[in-house]
């Protein structure tokens, strides 16, 4: 098994730990205070903290290639490191500023439609945790150096002790301190994880100094560079603002509905299409500079059919099984069935989107990888409008789920467009080997979905007096993920799909020599 496989299995178990117990944190978020006017204000305030991390995200896909670039010199990468930290510091403490002379306007622009009791409470919790947009880029900064230097389940660790703690506090404390006290635990959670980067970094020789030239040349190459990616990123914040904009003028705890799908989408591509990506992009960057395609090419097919392989029939069971899901996760204390039905809707249309999202992930890096910045922008951006505009006439036809489908619908156009303009610069990419591949574990994927789907409606739910329905509800769903996954697995076997094959050999090859 290569290194590379055996980092990403290790990426993948820390960061679905992390992720489930993320989750779990959301859960007791939900049962503590359900969806209220209280847990929209707390969204609301952490909305500019959201998309730093989507923008902190595109901004590492600049990032990492010219940290890679700088590598043969520890102390020079380190230098532009902490001078592009700087820079973001600057920008965040000019923002903090504004927000305290106008905090109303800020509120206006994320959620205009809230009452006045929620407005006011969302920017005293905007005040709190607007810290937390540095904070964000800063750790996953730290995250790409520490990535670079292939100590990627040192830095996905880190995650940890972020989300017990939080969880530790609404275990224990609950609504003693409210949702108030909610924002204090989380600013000081995320701080924790920066400080436990920084110290894993020191490690690497790292040091955070002041740079007596912030803007030198490296500076302004990245710069250059990432300002397409800024402004692509500033253009997905405006879709998530205006999908926020639309759910605060429906019912109240739309926003929270769509908070916790999104946080549940986040949650799953965080574990699946993050693990892939993390240990393979600066693998992808390091090929590039090489300018070595064809050993590229194999990497980004490699990438684009793991990720079909696996978040694939993980998208289509969440679809199949989406409001069993939110009820079993969600269902309790202050969250209704209402809330149930709501989060659920969205969910499903999300759920839709996320192997488009996996795909899009790893094609855009190869154009940054490749120090493209412009052509994966103007789609980008193209895409978003679209985006928007469906946004507004989904919903007047669906409700609150239209947002979910525009979103999917959305991503697809992007990636479309992002495969037609990757084929002319690598040719090669879209072989009919990999299509032919491709086309094998979609038909898996729909052939076993349709099987679990008419199973489910055929078999009654039965019930037995010794268990709770919490606990059938978690015995009904992992029994049909288990034997989706057997089924899935047959399928790709008889239709012979290669990766699938090979991976299963290696597999047993391994356990037979210990």
């Amino acid at each position: 098994m290569s290194k590379l496989v055996k980092s990403g299995i290790i990426v993948f178990v820390i960061t679905a730990l992390s992720k489930v117990l993320g989750f779990l944190r959301e859960t007791f978020l939900a049962y503590q205070f359900g969806t209220s006017f209280e847990t929209d204000a707390y969204f609301v305030a952490l909305t500019p903290s959201t998309l730093a991390i989507t923008f902190a995200l595109s901004v590492s896909s600049v990032f990492i290639p010219l940290f890679v670039k700088n590598m043969y010199d520890r102390q020079e990468a380190h230098r532009f490191a902490n001078n592009i930290i700087i820079i973001f510091f600057l920008v965040c403490i000019v923002l903090y500023l504004c927000l305290f002379l106008n905090g109303k306007a800020f509120i206006g622009l994320i959620a205009p439609g809230l009452p006045d009791y929620a407005e006011t409470l969302s920017i005293q919790m905007l005040k709190i945790l607007f810290p937390l947009v540095f904070v964000s880029i800063a750790i996953q900064m730290y995250t790409d150096m520490l990535n670079s230097y292939e100590r990627f389940s040192a830095s996905a660790m880190s995650l940890l002790p972020n989300n017990l703690l939080i969880i530790f506090y609404l275990v224990i404390v609950g609504k003693d301190f409210g949702i108030g006290g909610v924002a204090y635990i989380t600013l000081a959670a995320f701080l924790i994880q920066l400080i436990i980067l920084y110290s894993l970094l020191r490690k690497e020789q790292y040091q955070f100094r002041l740079s007596q030239k912030v803007f030198d040349i490296k500076t302004k190459e990245f710069l250059i560079l990432v300002f397409p990616v800024i402004i692509s990123s500033a253009f997905s914040q405006v879709n998530a603002i205006v999908d926020r904009f639309i759910a605060s003028n429906l019912s109240e705890g739309s926003i929270s509905a769509l908070m916790y799908s999104f946080r549940l989408r986040s949650m799953i591509t965080g574990i699946f299409v993050t693990a892939i990506i993390t240990v393979t992009f600066p693998k992808i960057s390091k090929l590039a500079l090489k300018l070595n395609k064809e050993e590229l090419v194999n990497l980004t097919q490699d990438s684009l059919k793991m990720i079909l392989l696996i978040v694939g029939p993980i998208s289509a069971y969440l679809m199949l099984f989406s409001t069993d899901i939110i009820k079993l996760l969600f269902e309790r204390g202050e969250f209704s069935h209402e809330a149930t039905i709501a989060t659920s809707g969205v969910f499903f249309y999300y759920s839709l989107g996320l192997i488009f999202i996996g795909i899009r992930d790893v094609v855009v890096r190869n154009f940054y990888a490749l120090g493209d910045t412009k052509s994966p922008t103007i789609i980008i951006i193209a895409s978003l409008f679209i985006n928007i505009i469906l946004s507004f006439v989904l919903v007047n036809m669906m409700g609150l789920n239209g947002l979910g489908l525009s979103s999917t619908l959305g991503i697809l156009l992007s990636i479309i467009l992002l495969n037609t303009k990757l084929n002319s610069i690598l040719p090669n990419i879209w072989s009919e080997k990999f299509i032919w591949g491709s086309a094998k574990i979609t038909l898996s994927i729909i052939a076993a979905g349709s099987l679990i789907y008419f199973m489910r409606e055929s078999i009654h739910t039965f019930s037995l007096s010794f268990l709770s329905d919490f606990e059938l509800s978690c015995i009904r769903l992992i029994s049909y993920f288990i034997l989706y996954i057997i089924i899935y697995l047959f399928i790709l076997l008889f239709l012979k799909e290669k990766t699938t094959s090979n991976l299963i050999e290696k597999t047993f090859k391994n356990l037979r020599n210990r």
